[in-house]
């Protein structure tokens, strides 16, 4: 029985810290596309989404893989429900593993706030991007410009207020 339960813990472990690191990598991901839309290279936009897009669906894999491994070693090796969470799995796992998965949630945690950050302030950018160009776009007289629909930081359309006006001195 030690055997097996060791197996499953080390799985977790090991599923743990392949999501952590496939989080850290779409971190990665979102401090590129931050440091595009900063520097004004927003002609790589397409270029850091798909990237995003991929760094998602690793994500997505490794979570998988991590809720697997983690139903596995409650059910299996300490006995609890398949849908305890890593906390409590690792509060009924005893030495070293408490530790091994208290240090994986810690980690997990960070990485999690600092990708909420980055989405937070890319879509900051990517809203004043937009106005940016729909104000350019009006002051050439070229479609709808800062008078259309316009979104907010967290994605939702709002009425911008009036636009620029160009003045003909020779009139």
């Amino acid at each position: 029985m030690a055997v097996v339960r060791d197996a499953e813990l080390e799985a977790l472990a090991g599923a743990v810290a392949r999501q952590v690191e496939a989080l850290g990598h779409l971190r990665f991901k979102f401090e590129v596309q931050q440091l595009m839309l900063s520097g004004g290279r927003g002609a790589y936009i397409t270029e850091t989404t798909d990237e995003l897009r991929e760094a998602i669906e690793q994500v997505q894999r490794a979570d998988a893989e991590f809720r697997r491994c983690l139903s596995q070693a409650a059910a299996r090796s300490l006995g609890r429900s398949p849908e305890s969470t890593l906390r409590e799995v690792a509060q009924a796992a005893g030495e070293p593993w408490r530790y091994i998965f208290e240090q994986g949630r810690d980690e997990l945690r960070r990485v999690i706030e600092r990708i909420n950050a980055l989405c937070a302030e890319n879509r900051k950018l990517l809203a004043r991007g937009y106005l940016a160009t729909s104000e350019a776009l009006a002051l050439l007289g070229v479609g709808g410009g800062a008078t259309g629909t316009a979104y907010d930081a967290s994605g939702s359309a709002i009425a911008s207020a009036g636009g620029a006006a160009i003045l003909d001195a020779k009139a």
